[in-house]
């Protein structure tokens, strides 16, 4: 008989995954009970448990599944004698060339594999044996289930009872073994207020503030955004009807692309039956929004193109999130998705700042460059930055203070007119200051500016003559991210841009 190796006193990591077997049940309530059972089998076996690696999310790729990631790091980096999970098929059972990459991540470091039946040895022969056929049989025991899940899902579908992802509003429920949707009452009473306040004529960004401001949270995120509402006001499940088709994939290399491609369908090509689940806002009230918001902007086309040569570049310097180009009254504009965060702008105005830094950067590098500052002469420089960022502040908290005193009464117009000219002028004056001097330790940090030269050259030359695409590959080329700044009610060009370049 094949002796097993000794587990106590070794050090271990404990991966959970739901099962496919499992799929229904409760998440929490399965990984809980999984855990219990692998820490009593850790207890008895002496074996010290270093950190527990909980799969919540499940894709059928490796690289879906972000806890199993982070678990092969750490175990090609040698953290752990083994790995405790229930069973072989937890840790393996995708694609073949995934379970490959698992198992070596075990062979390669000696990190046993440990299951309350077995444990696995894949530096020993037999057990790398087993192992291998373990996973293999697991595998066409995976293609068996999706076909079944596939046919059972289409039959579904035909029959209008089934919704993958409870949108909010609902929850997922089985009836007689089959999915659909129930109505959870707390989050339907915010959908019904968002239906109602659109079509009373408010806006998504005002319709996000007041349901936000009433305690209304989505699944995913802290508060509802302007995107966020725009979706739900879109959404046929609310009417009672299942929406099947609206997305397509294209994975990563099928066609060439670089990157997994998810293609957003017109709303001709989805598949739209009557569902068995009830609706929550009436067929009238629906069409009545539809027809609002097809008057008022033209929604993005997600369909794997490129539209804006800043996708990905230009971030909202108070929130963090991507500004998004969105076309409204037919002119593009540049906004932040979250309600009431920074203020927007004309596309074109910030592509054409973007534009004239990198000329302006390509101007200064062609110059002769004087003695590079030493790294005491950057912490001086450094500090000159911060202390104007604090003046900044007071600034801003001066300039709040005189609308204050204005409307107590403290001040007249004309004296606060001119009050204010002259906090404006110091504000102007120190964001200059700031501005310069930032420039001037991001050029102390450029080791080859030749090379940089060169390379914003060669976008500058190219880019009139590229589409949205090929501009926002060239940008990407030379810069890495633009942080943009604007407040509300400012005229249309008060805008600032913190550009950072790549490093070469």
């Amino acid at each position: 008989m094949h002796d097993q190796p000794s587990l106590a006193g070794k050090e271990a990591g404990l991966y959970l995954r739901k099962s496919r077997a499992e799929e229904g049940m409760d998440t929490a309530e399965i990984l809980a009970k999984h855990q219990k059972t692998l820490l009593e089998f850790a207890r008895k076996n002496n074996i010290h448990i270093v950190e527990t690696y909980q799969e919540v999310v499940s894709g059928e790729s490796l690289y879906a599944r972000p806890q199993m990631l982070r678990l092969l790091q750490d175990v090609e980096e040698g953290l752990y004698d083994c790995v405790l999970c229930m069973d072989l098929d937890r840790l393996s059972r995708g694609r073949m060339k995934d379970q490959g990459i698992i198992l070596d991540s075990f062979r390669d470091s000696g990190t046993l594999i440990v299951t309350p039946e077995k444990t696995y040895d894949l530096s020993d022969e037999l057990d790398d044996e087993i192992a291998e056929m373990k996973t293999f049989i697991s595998r066409r025991e995976y293609k068996i289930i999706n076909k079944r899940l596939r046919r059972g899902l289409q039959q579904s579908i035909e029959d209008g009872c089934y919704v993958a992802n409870a949108p909010y509003g609902y929850k997922n429920v089985y009836v007689d073994r089959r999915p659909t949707l129930e109505i959870c009452e707390p989050e339907a009473k915010f959908v019904r207020m968002m239906f109602d306040l659109y079509a009373q004529g408010l806006g998504c960004v005002s319709v996000a503030r007041q349901v936000n401001a009433m305690g209304a949270r989505p699944h995913r995120s802290s508060e509802f955004s302007r995107n966020s509402i725009a979706k739900i006001l879109r959404n046929p499940t609310y009417i009672g009807k299942v929406v099947w088709n609206q997305k397509k994939h294209i994975k990563k290399g099928v066609k060439g692309n670089l990157k997994h491609i998810t293609i957003y369908q017109p709303r001709e090509k989805w598949t739209i039956t009557d569902g068995l689940h009830p609706a929550i806002v009436d067929k009238e009230l629906f069409d009545k929004v539809q027809s609002i918001m097809d008057g008022r902007y033209a929604p993005p086309k997600h369909d794997g193109t490129v539209r804006s040569p800043l996708a990905g570049l230009v971030k909202c310097a108070n929130c963090g999130q991507n500004m998004q180009r969105m076309v409204m009254k037919r002119q593009p504009y540049l906004l932040c998705m979250k309600a009431g965060c920074c203020a927007s702008t004309q596309f074109s105005f910030v592509e054409d700042r973007v534009l004239d830094y990198l000329q302006d950067t390509l101007t200064k590098l062609s110059l002769p460059r004087p003695e590079m500052p030493s790294g005491r002469d950057n912490d001086i420089q450094q500090t000159k930055l911060d202390t104007i960022k604090k003046e900044l502040a007071a600034a801003d908290r001066q300039k709040s203070r005189l609308y204050e005193l204005l409307e107590l009464g403290e001040y007249d117009i004309p004296i606060f007119r001119e009050r204010m000219a002259a906090v404006r002028e110091k504000i102007s004056q120190l964001e200059t200051q700031q501005a310069e001097i930032a420039r001037q330790i991001e050029d102390s940090k450029i080791e080859n500016p030749s090379a940089l030269a060169s390379r914003i050259r060669a976008v500058l030359d190219a880019y009139e003559t590229a589409d949205a695409a090929g501009r926002n590959s060239l940008l990407k080329s030379v810069i890495s991210s633009v942080w943009y700044t604007k407040a509300k009610k400012t005229k249309p060009r008060d805008f600032a841009l913190d550009i950072h370049l790549r490093s070469l």
